[in-house]
């Protein structure tokens, strides 16, 4: 994996001579500043090989959440202050097709934590900037991403987005909108692949919060009052929609770091899922009871829910 190019390989079946063939996915700059991308299919059973499409432009929606669960978000961001807007506001307008208001929007996201996306689209932007003298550094994420592995037809349902909270002036805005009987419940919450917390009602789902995009972690979290401000009084990982490990907590410090919310640290109920190699129930692990409960087979000790999260794109 680089900056450049990203590449994953899928395990499929030929439909020729019913071996286990690859179809590998490439995404990668062409000339310094053009993003492309690829997919060709090849079984070293039979010999069988094709191109299946490659051309300029962003990745097929499902493949690219491919390359963000795989191989996890990359973060753009300045590497020195800004002297003047106008530099990279042309360069976001011209990289994108966006309005001067969506520029102006994304631009703000650059200074204030950091644009968020495949390796390849954060170093597509990189080259851009540079050219108008911009200059960015390219940085992991915080871990890996999940994408929705519920029900399609909750997916399908859509439903209003998850309100974006990005500082403690946002914040504020939003909690002084909510009723006491709606803080004295949790809420639903995602954080997204920008690092922004999400907040919906509770019983939200959290596909809906999230806009149907992959996540950086997602779950239910409390506020409560604390000396005349705010502050988390309980936050999980519980989300069947995206079932994010409980190594996700780094991202829901760091927006909540972000928010100035102060918080307990940790998930203060943190739920272990984990998909049965046999039967592929999605299991949530109770008292480190490591056991399928549909078909009683043993479940691994490392998340698995979301196999390459490839199984399924082009196949």
């Amino acid at each position: 994996m680089t900056k450049a190019g990203q590449g994953v390989e899928i395990a499929v079946r030929c439909e020729g001579c019913g071996g286990t063939a690859v179809r590998s996915i490439g995404q990668f700059l062409m000339h310094e500043r053009e993003l492309w991308w690829d997919v060709e299919f090849s079984c070293p059973r039979c010999d069988r090989y094709r191109c299946e499409g490659w051309g300029p432009g962003e990745l097929p929606a499902d493949v690219r959440e491919v390359f963000l669960t795989t191989h996890g978000p990359g973060r753009l961001r300045l590497a020195e202050p800004l002297a003047t807007p106008v530099a990279a506001l042309r360069a976001i307008r011209e990289g994108a097709e966006v309005s001067l208001w969506q520029a102006r929007e994304l631009l703000s996201e650059l200074r204030d934590f950091g644009l968020s996306g495949t390796f390849v689209e954060m170093a597509y932007w990189q080259a851009r900037l540079a050219e108008r003298g911009v200059a960015t550094e390219v940085t992991d994420g915080f871990g890996r991403a999940y994408r929705y592995v519920g029900p399609p037809e909750l997916r399908e349902a859509g439903g209003p987005g998850g309100r974006p909270v990005r500082t403690p002036g946002e914040f504020a805005a939003w909690v002084d909108a909510r009723t006491a009987e709606e803080l004295a419940e949790p809420f639903t919450f995602v954080v997204d692949l920008g690092g922004a917390l999400r907040l919906a009602p509770r019983r939200s789902e959290h596909v809906a919060c999230a806009g149907g995009e992959p996540v950086l972690s997602a779950g239910e979290i409390g506020f409560r009052r604390s000396g005349g401000s705010w502050e988390v009084e309980t936050v999980d990982n519980h989300s069947t929609g995206y079932c994010p490990d409980l190594a996700s907590w780094p991202a829901v410090t760091a927006a909540l770091t972000r928010v100035g919310l102060p918080h307990p640290g940790a998930f203060t109920y943190g739920v272990v899922f984990r998909r049965c190699p046999r039967c592929a129930g999605h299991n949530l692990v109770r008292e480190e009871h490591y056991a399928c409960a549909f078909c009683d087979a043993d479940l691994p000790g490392h998340w698995n829910v979301d196999r390459t999260a490839a199984a399924d794109v082009g196949a």
